[in-house]
């Protein structure tokens, strides 16, 4: 784990010493407090820039570094930010894969990730391995909130039936329809009040760290559009309702939007975070995909004035930064590019997240700098500490000075300069703790 050098304690004290008989002034005793490590050499991110300082740990939290430190680690020549931030994933998931999602995280760098729906029952097994040293902390909505055959049941119920495949998927849509293996576990269907007060109050009874929320392009709910296709979700009249459930509760709601009407729903609500920006994901590309659909400017680019509103709320938006590495139609590009800015201009919260089940953001990251979505500078303050920061409200995360909590990542080349140095990351601690791979 750690590896520490000690400072020559005997034969500096015996040097002062001896300076001060030649001087006969008073020397103060030195500082030193033998459980500080202190990390020298290297520069450190303050959301700009890096500059060269210590950081000096105790225990799990930075602290101010005192004049000597018994304990020395050396990271000259390296670049150091706090952790990145996952504000949209699927993984830990269940005790199957939570050592696979665990490496993902740690080799990554992102060492704080917000789970946007999982099978309930699988993810309160592994409650305890979710936070602390030598695990990735993950805020989980355990199941999501959603309609009748809407996303993501078509998912999970294949999944449940040993369907993985997307042609498996597609030969087996009558099976899988009327399959409810996983209903009220993985999702929970609502489409009455009297629906969202039983099905919220058996959500809640196994404590979700915040609630997820399906909406999908909820302007057509009415006409019954896109059921397990790229429509369908909750009805947006019921939303109200659930906000205040889970507002009475004490937990943050996050709402999937797919289009701007989507978007101002979770406004509407005082939603805390809309977890992705509409017309993210390409949906055009194949006529014959249940998912095809032609979106169109109007239903995909924010206003000002929703930025706005997301700014005075404090909404958060997830970018999902997988598709940045897709090749997608400059369309998307644009429209993504169009919302990025209104938001940015606004001063709305921005976070990223992943959203490619069993992957990384690394390669998409890098995909934003390079294709011009964002800079280095605006990437690493966003990863390394607004997602952070957004995943877990209440804790001192996404930050290196004194009563920060000790984590952090080093890179051994400057990311600003060189962003896909964000892929060889020369040093880890999580919680005070060196992290070995």
């Amino acid at each position: 784990m750690r590896q520490h050098r000690s400072l020559p304690i005997a034969f500096t004290l015996a040097s002062l010493s001896a300076c001060n008989s030649i001087t006969n002034e008073p020397v103060p005793a030195p500082v030193f407090d033998q459980n500080i490590v202190a990390y020298v050499g290297a520069s450190l991110f303050d959301g700009a820039q890096f500059s060269k300082r210590r950081l000096c740990v105790l225990d799990q939290m930075i602290v101010e570094c005192p004049g000597q430190v018994a304990q020395s680690v050396s990271l000259e020549g390296q670049y150091i930010t706090p952790p990145f931030g996952d504000a949209h994933t699927h993984h830990f998931d269940g005790p199957f894969t939570l050592d696979w999602h665990k490496s993902i995280g740690f080799e990554s760098g992102a060492f704080y990730a917000m789970n946007m729906t999982a099978m309930t029952t699988e993810v309160v097994g592994i409650r305890e391995q979710l936070s602390g040293p030598g695990n990735i902390d993950v805020s989980s909505s355990l199941g999501g909130i959603t309609g009748p055959e809407s996303h993501p049941a078509e998912i999970y119920e294949a999944l449940s039936l040993g369907l993985r495949s997307y042609e498996q998927q597609i030969e087996n849509q009558d099976a899988i329809r009327a399959s409810r293996r996983v209903a009220d576990n993985a999702y929970f269907v609502v489409e009455s009040p009297e629906d969202v007060a039983a099905k919220m109050d058996l959500l809640l009874s196994y404590d979700p760290d915040h609630v997820k929320v399906y909406l999908r392009q909820s302007e057509r709910y009415d006409e019954g559009w896109g059921k397990w296709g790229p429509g369908g979700g909750v009805d947006p009249k019921l939303v109200p309702q659930i906000a205040d459930r889970a507002a009475l509760a004490g937990k943050n709601l996050t709402i999937a939007t797919s289009s701007v009407h989507d978007f101002r729903v979770a406004l509407e609500v005082g939603a805390y975070n809309a977890t992705h920006v509409p017309c993210y994901q390409e949906t055009d590309g194949d006529p014959d995909s249940p998912y095809f659909d032609v979106p169109i400017a109007e239903d995909c680019i924010l206003s000002p004035e929703d930025a706005e509103t997301a700014a005075d709320i404090g909404m958060s938006t997830t970018f999902i930064v997988t598709e940045w590495a897709k090749d997608r139609p400059q369309k998307y590009l644009d429209w993504e590019s169009q919302n990025l800015d209104q938001l940015r201009r606004a001063g709305a919260p921005i976070v990223i997240g992943g959203n490619a089940y069993g992957a990384s953001m690394a390669d998409g990251m890098i995909a934003g700098v390079e294709k011009g979505i964002v800079t280095p500078a605006e990437l690493l303050s966003i990863a390394s500490m607004k997602t952070p920061k957004m995943i877990f409200p209440d804790r001192e995360v996404g930050c290196l000075d004194p009563g920060c909590e000790a984590s952090f990542i080093a890179f051994s080349t400057n990311p600003l300069e060189q962003i896909d140095a964000i892929k060889s990351i020369s040093f880890r601690v999580k919680d005070g703790e060196e992290v070995a791979l």
